[in-house]
């Protein structure tokens, strides 16, 4: 299944020149709160009322790319366990120690982040 249609298509683009210095401003900061930078210029420009996230520290951003690695890693490992009941091999040995490794990594999680 797609993703599903918005009410209301994004048809209409506005282009807009900036100097190598604004680019990389804007691009900071939107990587700043986790957003790409057309999306934050967007909430920028239209002021739709809306507050932009606040900055995140830089843990915050290790974070982030910490859990987008273990999602890569759990995505092998589903598609390993798929293989393995399609075919009925046997797990590998080395399995285990690898699943004990990742849990030792997520239970290093700040309380808050759960």
């Amino acid at each position: 299944m797609g993703r599903p249609r918005k009410a209301e298509l994004r048809d209409r683009q506005l282009n807009l020149n900036l100097t190598q210095t604004e680019f990389e401003s804007i691009k900071r900061r939107a990587e700043a709160v986790g957003m790409r930078p057309v999306h934050f210029a967007r909430g920028l420009l239209l002021d739709t009322g809306r507050s932009m996230p606040a900055k995140q520290s830089s843990a915050s951003t290790s974070d982030r790319l910490l859990y987008v690695e273990l999602g890569r890693i759990g995505n092998n490992l589903n598609q390993m366990m798929r293989h393995l009941h399609r075919t009925g091999d046997p797990l590998p040995a080395d399995l285990e120690p690898l699943l004990g490794d990742i849990r030792q990594i997520l239970a290093r999680r700040r309380p808050d982040d759960r």
